[in-house]
């Protein structure tokens, strides 16, 4: 007999050979079906049993359940797999081997797409092992189940066996191989089923180019991606949906807005998901302008509604600053769900307003939203990138109370958040008392040491060798942070040896330790090792040029700069904000003033490029050390930042250097208006009248700087010797050697003393003869 009983979970089957007597949960309100038509042939529930549940007693299967059971298994197999209930599954199974139906086709390829649903693989395999005779859905069945499972190499290996055992591809077999080739190493074999598809004149169907589409996108070569989308005649919404979508991951809005266009002309009428991609795709070279004309015609079809389109719009404006568009879309939205939260908080993050944040945090749990580990994550972030410790140890709070201490990401953000807000101590006891340590963890961290390295007297290459005797490599953000804390120590013994750690472990071929070891070289006084660094390199891209021509401005050698400067654009780089910058400083260094102020009248008509606060201020010491003054206050005036001070604390530097008071003078005066409680402004205006001989006026400036009770940080300098960092600070004592250190001082200041008086004393005599 074959009963059914079905249970609050699923459908129980069970075939003839199982005992008579079997334990069933008691549901008195669910109905028990049985394929028996005779009354021999009934189920009797009898006396309940201590623990609950009944017993179901029953023998024989009719021969017309038999034929039932022969038309209705596949509904019967449906039902299995959308329940996810083996035992059913099972029992059918056990049913048509009792018949000798395993050796048909069609039941073998169904079994083996049961099995292969309910991740049974071993099974869906026994069953494709025993089946006489396959056709391309059983193994399309198999590969499939592999695929699911995450198992390309499977499905690879089967693909191959099914090509030497005679059986061609269809449509779908060739979708599934290329579902799971997802890395550059993948592509060959994907391309060779995209001939597989060629041969057999099916390349043109649409769920083969959509998947080749998605296996070129994800093995990183769009170009393919494109020439396929590019050679489909026949393109269904989905797969216009779908490329607009993927011209938006990388970068390409204005193509992805062309194809929008190509749907609309084409007579399909656009949903809620071509609306969402088209929106997210405008960033980078697409403006807001058409992110508005798009919001209007999701308002003007009635689809603006939907939450995907609402939450698109919403990021669209953060992502160009319009903060109070992204507010008023967020409370025109019928449905919020946790995407919308999360975007309207990105969008204060980003804009700074950590306080709207909060607010938006607080108003999630007080509407009950479960916040997931993305939100607070972002949280998180956002108040590190800002410095807010004291909300974002308020977060740390409520990521306990609400138990994802354990959730990787978070745990990676709290260590992050500690260490930019200098709070090396706690960003320690995070990383202490994580439960996994990971090599991301190990990288937030040394942000910390980066932040606040002269307060520090733990060596980050000593948490280096606990990171590699806990089983954890490096990766190349972990070597490009090392390297750029050695850069900012001028620590060059550290610097070589991280270099040295990265060319054993092969990450000196990545371009980003690359780059940041020419920056260390430099910075650390070595600019022979910084350009056989950059020369060395296989492959350079802008960071590359940047940082070597940084390096030589840095240096003060300005015509090597503008050399490599002028061979960076043979080369077919475009110069950035960053190229441009090093360029005037480099001009700025060695008095190139005239080229410097052509390069700055090119900026916007010859390369595009906006001046910003750091160009203006550039040019402004770059025009007053020349000693044209008028010419620099006029830039001022006449720059979108007439009232940044650091555009007049730059002036009233150059004016201190050519001792020219008036406009000294004049400078201090605006500087202090616009910086009235900054400490650095008021000193730097005293050392200038001093320098000057208006002794008085330094001493009146030092005097009103006290009376508002105003202190300026001591700076610090550093030099390594031994491998060892020495930390100094003005009218400092606390180094073991300080009085040999001021003894040698003297007697340097002696000699300078010595050297200018002989030099007066040459240069009366040149003038008397």
């Amino acid at each position: 007999m074959l009963a059914v009983c079905p249970t609050n979970a699923s459908f129980l089957f069970l075939p003839s050979s199982v005992p008579q007597r079997l334990f069933l949960p008691w549901k008195p309100r669910l109905p028990i079906y049985s394929f028996s038509t005779s009354s021999s042939n009934k189920i009797i529930y009898n006396q309940a049993q201590p623990n609950g549940a009944q017993v179901c007693d029953f023998s024989g299967v009719s021969a017309t359940e038999d034929e039932l059971l022969l038309e209705e298994w596949p509904q019967l197999l449906k039902l299995s797999i959308g329940s996810g209930n083996l035992h059913l599954g099972r029992a059918i199974h056990a049913f048509l081997v009792k018949f000798g139906c395993q050796n048909d086709t069609f039941v073998g390829n169904n079994l083996v797409n049961m099995y292969s649903k309910l991740n049974r693989l071993d099974d869906a395999h026994r069953v494709f092992d025993e089946m006489s005779v396959r056709n391309t859905i059983t193994w399309t069945s198999l590969m499939k189940g592999y695929s699911e499972s995450g198992d390309s190499e499977s499905v690879f290996r089967i693909a191959c066996e099914m090509v030497c055992a005679g059986e061609r591809f269809n449509e779908h077999t060739c979708s599934v191989i290329l579902q799971v080739c997802k890395s550059p190493e993948d592509r060959r074999f994907g391309e060779q089923v995209r001939g597989f598809a060629v041969k057999d004149g099916f390349e043109d169907n649409v769920f083969v180019g959509m998947a080749l589409i998605s296996m070129y996108s994800r093995s990183g070569c769009f170009v393919g991606a494109e020439n396929v989308f590019n050679g489909m005649d026949n393109k269904d919404l989905q797969c216009l949906n779908y490329m607009i979508l993927e011209y938006g991951k990388v970068g390409c809005g204005e193509k992805a807005v062309q194809v929008f266009i190509h749907l609309l002309s084409s007579g399909l009428e656009p949903n809620e998901y071509t609306y969402a991609n088209t929106i997210s795709a405008c960033d980078e070279d697409i403006g807001v302008d058409e992110g508005k004309q798009l919001h209007g015609l999701s308002v003007k079809y009635g689809i603006v509604g939907e939450s995907s389109v609402g939450n698109a719009l919403i990021t669209m404006y953060q992502k160009h600053g319009l903060i109070k568009e992204a507010e008023k879309m967020f409370s025109t939205l019928d449905e919020r769900n946790l995407i919308s939260w999360t975007s309207i908080l990105t969008a204060y993050l980003k804009n700074g307003d950590t306080n709207k944040a909060f607010n938006v945090f607080l108003e999630t749990l007080d509407l009950g939203i479960d916040c997931d580990s993305t939100f607070l994550s972002i949280m998180l972030d956002g108040f590190s990138e800002w410095r807010n410790i004291e909300l974002g140890r308020q977060i740390h709070a409520s990521v306990i109370k609400l138990g994802y201490l354990s959730d990787a990401n978070i745990e990676t953000a709290l260590i992050d958040m500690y260490a930019k807000c200098r709070n090396l101590q706690s960003a320690k006891m995070a990383f202490n008392g994580l439960s996994g340590k990971t090599t991301a963890s190990f990288n937030a961290l040394i942000v910390g040491f980066s932040e606040s390295y002269w307060e520090n007297e733990e060596d980050p290459m000593v948490l280096l060798s606990q990171l590699r005797l806990a089983g954890l490599s490096p990766d190349f953000i972990t070597f490009s942070r090392l390297l750029s804390l050695s850069a900012d120590q001028a620590s060059l013994v550290r610097g070589k040896s991280l270099h040295a750690y990265a060319i054993k472990t092969g990450f000196e071929l990545d371009l980003t330790v690359s780059n940041a070891a020419i920056t260390a070289y430099a910075k650390c006084g070595s600019i022979e090792e910084a350009y056989k660094m950059f020369n060395g390199m296989k492959r350079h891209d802008s960071i590359s040029w940047n940082a070597i021509i940084s390096a030589y401005a840095l240096h003060g050698q300005s015509k090597r700069a503008i050399s490599l400067f002028e061979e960076m654009k043979k080369e077919g780089f475009v110069p950035d904000e960053i190229t441009i910058l090093a360029i005037l400083q480099a001009c700025s260094y060695s008095g190139l003033w005239e080229v410097g102020i052509c390069l700055f009248n090119e900026l916007e008509p010859k390369y595009g490029i906006r001046p910003v606060i750091e160009h203006f201020a550039c040019m402004v010491d770059l025009v007053g050390r020349a000693g044209h003054l008028t010419e620099a206050m006029d830039l001022i005036n006449k720059s979108p930042f007439s009232n940044s001070p650091l555009l007049w604390r730059t002036l009233v530097n150059v004016s201190k250097l050519h001792g020219e008071l008036s406009f000294g003078m004049l400078a201090s005066k605006r500087l202090l208006d616009l910086e009235p409680e900054e400490a650095g402004s008021y000193i730097l205006v005293s050392n200038m009248l001093a320098g000057g001989g208006m002794l008085d006026e330094a001493a009146k400036v030092r005097t009103a700087m006290k009376d508002l009770k105003m202190s300026k940080e001591a700076g610090c300098s550093w030099v390594e010797i031994d491998d060892k960092v020495h930390y100094f600070k003005a009218s400092d004592i606390n180094h073991p050697k300080s009085m040999e250190i001021y003894a040698k001082l003297d007697l340097l200041r002696s000699e300078m003393q010595k050297w200018q008086d002989e030099n007066e004393l040459h240069l009366l005599g040149d003038s008397i003869l």
